[in-house]
């Protein structure tokens, strides 16, 4: 599918279909690392100060953190992208990492980066989270950093990650999220599945009951609104929104511009509650 044509069928209304996915995240790689680096995911925004790569970054310690992530565990990253959150937690922690992704291209780029970098402590894998490639029992903690939004079946996707964990193993990870109230920001939260690939958009209380579904022992559901200002990772100012639109109206390639406008309706949503962003920290029963 060309760029044109995956755009088309972005803004159609069809259904988010994993393949769609798939091929949205090809065609966004060289945008993505342009804007994010390597680490594709919502910051962690202290007060002042600039916003910059230093924000991911402590993302990823805060979730590692709360799932005590240390030299002695095994750790799965499912929907791991190009391997940035992998590699940084298993420098920084001295865990064992494996990461998974369904798509070719970002298993490639993870790997080299891995090679790149020397982290000998990490791994890639090609493989679907709601069918995922291993053994029970075979981690101690298993992360997710915005992924779980676009997998076609999250309760499957937490039921599959109870299995591979052992037995006091965590599920750590912050996703984006629809608001509280879904029947007044419905519109809004349409716009941004439709401009980002996802097929769907939960709660932070949505969230919290499929993982207990799933048989977790849910410890931490939160909107991170009540822990950092979270519009200040989003296009929510007016020079900021005119900024992203002359950006929009400027470039040619299809892709690109979506991004651009995915940016402002993100920005439009979150400014009035319609998204937000949760963090989430359960235990599989039994001692580890």
């Amino acid at each position: 599918m060309n760029q044109a044509s995956l755009v088309a069928a972005m803004r159609s209304g069809a259904p988010v279909t994993p393949e769609l996915v798939n091929s949205y995240y090809t065609a966004c790689i060289p945008f993505y690392r342009e804007f994010l680096g390597d680490h594709w995911h919502t910051g962690f925004y202290m007060p002042g100060g600039g916003i910059g790569p230093q924000d991911q970054l402590r993302m990823e310690r805060v979730v590692a953190d709360s799932a005590g992530l240390d030299p002695a565990c095994h750790v799965l990253d499912v929907g791991c992208g190009v391997g940035g959150a992998a590699c940084h937690l298993a420098r920084v922690t001295g865990a064992s990492i494996r990461g998974l992704t369904p798509n070719p291209a970002q298993l490639q780029l993870a790997r080299e980066s891995a090679q790149r970098h020397a982290v000998l402590k990490v791994a890639f894998d090609l493989g679907e989270a709601c069918d995922l490639p291993y053994p029970d029992a075979s981690f101690d903690v298993v992360l997710f950093f915005e992924s779980a939004c676009h997998f076609p079946d999250r309760a499957r996707f937490f039921a599959e990650s109870l299995r591979v964990l052992k037995p006091g193993g965590r599920l750590a990870g912050q996703d984006w999220l629809a608001g509280p109230d879904q029947q007044r920001s419905a519109a809004l939260v349409e716009r941004v599945c439709a401009t980002w690939a996802i097929a769907s958009l939960d709660t932070v209380s949505g969230y919290a009951s499929e993982m207990r579904s799933a048989g977790f022992d849910v410890r931490l559901a939160l909107d991170m609104r009540t822990e950092m200002d979270l519009l200040r990772g989003f296009m929510a100012t007016p020079l900021q929104r005119r900024e992203v639109e002359r950006e929009a109206c400027r470039t040619a390639n299809p892709i690109r511009r979506m991004i651009m406008e995915g940016l402002l309706v993100l920005g439009e949503a979150a400014e009035c509650g319609a998204f937000t962003v949760g963090r989430f920290l359960a235990l599989k029963p039994g001692a580890s």
